[in-house]
Parts: C-alpha cells; structure tokens; sequence
C-alpha cells in the first residue's frame, strides 16, 4: 500500500513539475561535483615521507593547478614519498583542509598559491612538527612555514635585455597578471634589462588584474599595439593567451612569454609561433622538488627560499631562431653574469 504522503504528493504536484524539481537537483548536483573539493587520500606506510599539495584549481587546467600536480608526481618519483592532494581549494575551507593533512601527520604541505596565507599560518601554529611551503611570496615565520618562489628578476632582467634587442619601434609593453610582489619586482628588472641594453627604448608597465582574463590582456596588447608597440611581454598566466591572440594579427609584433614546463601548456601558443621570439619556462616541478629535499631531509627552517637559472628552475629560450648568433651569445654571458652576481637584479 503506497504512503498516504505519497499519494498526497502525487495529487498535488503534475508530471512537470516533478521532472522540473529532478531537473534542478541533477543539476545542482552536477555542478557540485564539478566544482567541490575533490580530495585524494592513500593509506600512508608508518614511517615514510608523506607529501601533500591543496590547489586553487583542477589538476588538468594545463596551467598553474596542472603544474603543481606535476610536481607532487615528481616528488613521489624522486623522493619515494607517499603523496596526496585536494584540488578546487577555496580560501573559506582552506584551513579546515590544510588542518587535515596535518592531523594525518604529513611530513610536508604545500599550498600552491598565494592566497591561502593567513590559513596557512593558523595551521603551521597548531602542528609545529608538520612543515608548510606557501608557493609565492612569502617571509616565512622561521620555524615550519616557509616559502617556494623563483627569482623572478633574473628571468624579468634577461627578458628585458631580448626585448630591447629585438624592437625596431624602441616601444616594449610588459603585460602582468596581479601587482604582487614578485611581479612587480620582475616588471622593475625587465625594464632594467631594457634600459641597460637601449635607453632610448620606451616601456609600458601594465597590469590585467586577474590570472584568468585573456579578453582584458587582449585588449590591453592591443591599444599597445596601436600605440607602436612592436613587442609584448606577457605574464598573465590564462591572460597571455589574449595576448598573444592580438599580437598574431601583425606580422611585426614580437611576444615573450611565460610558460610552465606541463604537457599541453605549449600547444596553447601554436596560434602565433611565428610571434614568439622567447619562452620563460617557469619549471614548477622542480621548484616543488626543491622544496620537498629539504623538508625530508630535515633543513626546512619556515623562511623564503628562492630558486632560478642555477638550479634549472626557471629558463628563456629562445624561439624559431630568433635571435642572431651574436645576440644569442650576448644572453648567454648575460645570463652567466647574472648566475655568478656580477649583474645587480635587486630592485
């Protein structure tokens, strides 16, 4: 005998409207899945080195969320470590994720990405034995939470120095995601790079204000174009794409840009090959790596470390033989001057 509720509701809702509300629960459902945190978890052996990331993103982005997967992957290959992750973190439950890897006493935690600072440092507090790397910039409290970042300004130096040998307009653009730190830093030495090679070459600074607006880059590159700009460096992450979208309208317009070391990232340039002059590999991976040896090998002291063209993780190449063989070794000897101090690339 069917329930007198049931017999109430059938009365009292047509066929449309329930498949309406199932259609609207599926939906959400969906989108739930789609967007909640997913979490990978492993039954970890007693005693091993025990790694785990938290993403602002999905690990197959093809961008920074793919990149730092990448790493914790390389990290399990390297180091032997038994890893874990949870992808899609947002900045309300970063902290209740974070204190979770923790509580499973995980060796190191790495949170990938700038924004999740002050939940980081109430965690690194709680369970001072674990140790914690923010990806950014980020002081550190000199004990267990530290930083992974890359010298950017030698990066930002040497790009500078291609651009200026590569206009004939003497105008560069540099286009930058967000204004942090480290962005405006390497922004600084890029147009350092520039004077120093051409002081008469003309630079514009300017800032998309997202990680994720190719459209606003776009226009930006653009009304630089319009304005005599014959080369473009970029790096705006999802933004460089609307860059470089714009320059691959004009045959003369060069572009430099950032890049990370994942698969499918460089297939995203093949729209404008021919206006890409030089690549920065920026080698995520091996940036985590970095930081994991010295967390397992118990010299993580919770400070900002940074790593570059000496240790491989970061690189400019460049692209289609663009540069002539006396400009190439011209970067060469800047890029060894630069490794070994005899050129200056604080701001």
């Amino acid at each position: 005998m069917r329930s007198l509720a049931v017999m109430y509701v059938q009365r009292q809702i047509s066929p449309v409207k329930v498949m309406g509300v199932l259609l609207t629960l599926l939906l959400t459902a969906c989108y739930y899945v789609k967007h909640r945190p997913e979490s990978i978890f492993k039954n970890t052996t007693a005693g091993a080195f025990k790694v785990a990331i938290i993403l602002p993103g999905p690990i197959d982005d093809e961008s920074w969320n793919q990149s730092g997967y990448t790493g914790l992957k390389l990290i399990q290959k390297q180091l032997g470590a038994e890893i874990a992750y949870t992808a899609n973190v947002t900045t309300n439950n970063a902290e209740a994720i974070i204190r979770q890897y923790a509580q499973k006493e995980f060796d190191f935690i790495i949170i990938h990405g700038g924004n999740y600072v002050k939940a980081s440092e109430i965690v690194a507090k709680e369970f001072p034995r674990s140790k914690f790397a923010i990806v950014g910039s980020y002081g550190g409290n000199n004990s267990n939470l530290g930083a992974l970042a890359f010298r950017s300004n030698e990066v930002g130096y040497l790009a500078g120095v291609i651009a200026a040998l590569k206009t004939q307009t003497h105008k560069v653009a540099f286009i930058g995601g967000e204004p942090l730190l480290i962005t405006k830093e390497q922004a600084i030495l890029l147009e350092r790079g520039i004077k120093k090679t051409n002081p008469n070459i003309n630079v514009s600074i300017n800032w998309v204000n997202s990680w994720r607006d190719p459209d606003t880059a776009k226009s930006i590159a653009q009304a630089q174009i319009a304005q005599g700009v014959d080369i473009l460096v970029t790096d705006a992450d999802f933004g460089n794409l609307g860059a470089i979208q714009a320059a691959a309208s004009h045959k003369s317009v060069g572009v430099i840009t950032w890049m990370y070391a994942i698969v499918g990232d460089e297939d995203k340039y093949q729209l404008a090959a021919n206006n890409i002059i030089a690549r920065v590999v920026q080698q995520v991976p091996q940036l985590l790596l970095e930081g994991a040896t010295l967390a397992q090998q118990g010299r993580w002291e919770g400070k900002q470390y940074k790593f570059g063209f000496l240790e491989g993780s970061q690189e400019l190449t460049s692209f289609n033989s663009s540069l002539t063989p006396k400009q190439t070794e011209l970067v060469k000897s800047i890029k060894q001057d630069i490794i070994t101090g005899k050129i200056d690339i604080f701001p």
